[in-house]
């Protein structure tokens, strides 16, 4: 049995998922995955689409099984397929859902709670407070029956030491 991990770190936009997910992997020394839609054409072009979807999942599950190819320890992926799937039900008004589970599989997810600064983003699209909190609870809602941490802390250091004071492995 492969003692190889795939952590992702999730949450709404602009609460440090990519700040949080980096100075993870560089302290366990894993494998890093950015976020795929920073760079993917329908993202960039506001054309997304239920493809769009599929093939962030396909870039992400890419990165995890190339990590353990690699021999990595593990991989902090920068998002995965619940922000997936909680965009989707905005932007397409549909669930979307992978068409085969993410492989290797995920075994924890980190929650990256609201910040209350905004940061504009030509991918942000939640400026108001109130609304990024909202949608934090759905995430929480989601996560409950998932094994699951919560990155608490006023910096990325603090959260990042919250972490790995909670860390299960």
């Amino acid at each position: 049995m492969s003692s190889f991990r795939r952590v992702v770190v999730t949450g709404v936009e602009c609460s440090g998922k990519t700040t949080l997910s980096r100075l993870l992997a560089d302290r366990l020394g894993w494998a890093w995955a950015p976020e795929a839609a920073r760079t993917h054409p329908d993202v960039l072009s506001s054309s997304v689409s239920e493809q769009t979807f599929d093939q962030l999942h396909d870039v992400q599950s890419e990165a995890a099984a190339q990590a353990m190819r690699n021999g990595d320890s593990g991989v902090i992926c920068d998002t995965g397929d619940l922000v997936l799937r909680m965009w989707s039900e905005s932007v397409l008004d549909f669930s979307w859902h992978p068409l085969m589970p993410a492989h290797p599989s995920v075994d924890l997810h980190i929650l990256c709670p609201t910040l209350d600064t905004w940061e504009p983003d030509p991918l942000r699209t939640l400026p108001r407070l109130e609304d990024r909190l909202a949608l934090e609870a759905q995430y929480r809602a989601h996560l409950k029956h998932r094994l699951h941490l919560v990155a608490e802390g006023d910096s990325a250091e603090a959260r990042l030491e919250n972490v790995l004071s909670q860390w299960p492995w």
